[in-house]
């Protein structure tokens, strides 16, 4: 008996088969599900002299989960373990993840197989098949994690909403498309996805004929959810849709458009239809909306990357044209959005209280953060210090973005660059006094080099490149002077009186320039490398400059996305998990190609075959699939990751002849950056200062 992951066309043909035997139990699952599944070795086959004797075909999720879609043995062998031996497998290739998870109709007799084999009943639903079966979900631990959930009650699931075609496919087994469609209703998908439509579906179902208006109006408001959204937000995306998609030709197709604008609207994680002209609008819908537009065998196939990545769609914002505005006057705002009632706060109170800021407008400076399809993204209050600092005293999101992407990435963006307080170039603090901070920006600050002293969270803003006497005497200074808490600075001095020059010390040195961002220090083990990127994703990854778009500061280019992935091969590669990268954009001058444009924090490298990188990057929803493709060409091509944060853009980039004079100068060839280039610390220095330094 063997056990192996399906690696060969053999592989995959046997698994299917035996899926053949046991197709009435195990619902549709298309061919492209299976391939997927076979290339993330995501398959445990079982072969016995010669025989394919049964699988396990299964996925992962952000919760650690390793969810169970089918396990199958063949009639002959069971009763031989076999379908314990997968089990063990799983648990054997998956020690970090918390538990193995499945559901189980409760008239199917693996109901009873399944405690056997020690997983344990934890709850009962209605499945969402037809014929109204019950359905089991059944867990094994595997290990204790910290943020392990709890089954016994209903999960928080993904929105899928199915638009009038995919609903009515569902609905008639008669139909052609039924059978493609029903994997959508799937036992093992059904506690992963809320399946919904749109209200625009009672005015599309009354343009059909009779018998089938009556019965499908009959079948969705018994059956079927209907999503709720926001009329102004469906409006604000509706104005979206139609700038990428026309006006509309007919009824139809202004259906059609408001379905996507509602979808979008309620962050649902896709539309599923099968209609080929709205298909043909998926990329820039992608791109707009944050909203993925499949076939439903497309969902099926890809779930678990949709799933896994919805939620951490970055691009969404870099089409939103977002900005931040001195406020002139309180009426600018619908303060209601921003007053936390559950704390006590009272919207008069609040109302004069900025008010009285803005009748001091030497000390009190007041932004509202907005887009062209919202006017109220966020509100900030900031106190200019005599000392230079700045204690923003008012940071609040709209409390209807409050646990959407946009929110939490917006305030990863606050955390990680604290209103361009460092944009300067002077050394100053910043603080959040504010008495009722959202939990979400705690958490964002607390992952972000924020320090917690007394009732506020505190972050030096240091430039320049510091000696390891230097930073100690600034930070003394700081210290004696009484203009920072002792607990801030001395959280800072012991990271400075670390020796640095250990190896294996360069995550404490790359720490410590996070804490004093944008300061760089000029001791330790910090390793730098000039990487190669080219325009296009230079202005998707970190620079606005390159758009001729809305910058978020109108004074300074600002990045909006904190952390992101880029995606190399591995030759000429980095090749420290820790250092700094200096982004040389390659291409045509006229178009801010040629030059050494930003810096980074690299915090992360994983190497590794393109589609298991993919899965794992994915999040940060900037490249797609067919992206890598063209680059890789193969799904099984060795590729390179790099994570990387905290990246600042240079207020006068040098060009490549500019670098090469400072390399030159330090001893190293000519460049013409075709791959990452190690360089000397001498040398980053000499080109971070010239670079950080204000043209005048």
């Amino acid at each position: 008996m063997e056990i192996r992951s399906v690696k060969s066309v053999d592989d995959l043909d046997a698994v299917k088969k035996i899926y053949r035997t046991q197709k009435a139990l195990l619902g549709f699952l298309p061919d492209g599900a299976f391939q997927q599944r076979a290339d993330s070795d995501q398959i445990y086959i079982v072969w016995v002299d010669g025989q394919a004797a049964g699988y396990v075909l299964f996925s992962t999720n952000q919760s650690y989960e390793v969810r169970i879609a089918h396990l199958c043995i063949l009639d002959r062998f069971q009763g031989r373990g076999f379908a314990k031996q997968l089990i063990a497998a799983l648990v054997k290739a998956h020690p970090t993840h918390s538990r193995i998870r499945l559901n189980c109709r409760a008239d199917y007799p693996a109901a009873h197989i399944w405690p056997r084999l020690h997983f344990t009943e934890v709850r009962r639903f209605a499945g969402k098949k037809q014929d109204g079966s019950e359905l089991i979900a059944f867990h094994l631990p595997i290990s204790e994690m910290p943020l392990f959930d709890s089954l016994d009650g209903a999960d928080e699931t993904a929105t899928v909403v199915c638009d009038t075609m995919v609903c009515i496919d569902l609905e008639n087994t008669d139909r052609p498309h039924h059978r493609s469609s029903s994997g959508l209703r799937a036992d093992w998908l059904v506690d992963e996805i809320s399946l919904k439509v749109t209200p625009e579906i009672l005015t599309d179902l009354g343009r059909q004929d009779e018998p089938l208006r009556s019965d499908m109006v009959s079948a969705v408001k018994r059956r079927w959810d209907q999503v709720v959204a926001d009329h102004l937000k469906v409006e604000q995306q509706l104005r979206e849709v139609r700038k990428i998609m026309g006006d509309p030709k007919n009824d139809s197709s202004a259906s059609d458009q408001r379905h996507i604008a509602i979808a979008a609207a309620v962050e649902a994680a896709a539309f599923v239809t099968r209609d080929e002209e709205i298909l043909s609008f998926r990329e820039p819908i992608l791109s707009s909306l944050g909203l993925r537009l499949l076939l439903p065998s497309e969902f099926i196939t890809e779930y678990d990357s949709v799933l896994n990545s919805h939620r951490y769609q970055y691009r969404e914002l870099s089409r939103s044209g977002i900005e931040r505005t001195r406020v002139r006057s309180i009426d600018e705002f619908d303060l209601k959005l921003f007053v936390d009632q559950a704390r006590g706060e009272r919207l008069k109170s609040f109302r004069a209280e900025l008010n009285a800021m803005l009748a001091v407008p030497r000390e009190w400076e007041i932004y509202r953060v907005s887009s062209r399809s919202n006017e109220n993204i966020a509100l900030i209050a900031i106190r200019v210090l005599e000392d230079g600092g700045r204690d923003v005293r008012r940071l609040r999101l709209n409390r209807d973005l409050v646990g959407t992407r946009f929110g939490r990435i917006l305030v990863e963006y606050f955390a990680d660059q604290p209103l361009g307080a460092w944009r300067s170039g002077e050394r100053r603090t910043v603080t959040i006094s504010d008495l009722c901070p959202s939990p979400l920006l705690l958490d964002a600050c607390a992952r972000r080099g924020w320090c917690h002293a007394g009732d506020s969270m505190w972050r030096l803003s240091l430039p320049g490149c510091w000696t390891q006497d230097a930073l100690r005497s600034e930070l003394s200074s700081l210290l004696m002077a009484g203009r920072v808490p002792s607990r801030v600075i001395e959280e800072i001095l012991q990271l400075v009186d670390l020796d640095h020059s250990a190896s294996g010390n360069e995550s404490e040195t790359q720490r410590l320039e996070r804490l004093i961002h944008p300061g760089k220090v000029v001791f330790g083990q910090l390793p730098t490398w000039v990487i190669p990127i080219q325009p296009r994703w230079a202005q998707e990854l970190f620079d606005f400059r390159l758009w001729d778009l809305p910058l978020f500061d109108p004074e300074t280019s600002l990045v909006i996305n904190p952390d992101s992935a880029y995606y190399k091969r591995p030759r000429n590669s980095p090749t420290a998990p820790f250092g700094r990268i200096l982004w040389y954009v390659s291409g045509n001058e006229e178009k801010g190609g040629g030059k050494i444009r930003a810096c980074s924090a690299l915090t992360r490298r994983v190497a590794g075959t393109v589609k298991d990188l993919f899965r794992e990057f994915q999040r940060f929803g900037v490249y797609e699939w067919h992206h890598l493709m063209k680059h890789f060409k193969d799904a099984e091509a060795q590729g390179l990751a790099i994570e990387f944060t905290s990246t600042e853009l240079f207020e006068s980039p040098m060009s490549r002849d500019d670098v090469n004079d400072v390399l030159e100068s330090h001893r190293m060839k000519r460049q013409i950056f075709p791959s990452a280039v190690a360089i000397p610390d001498e040398a980053f220095q000499e080109i971070y200062l010239r670079s950080t330094k204000s043209e005048t």
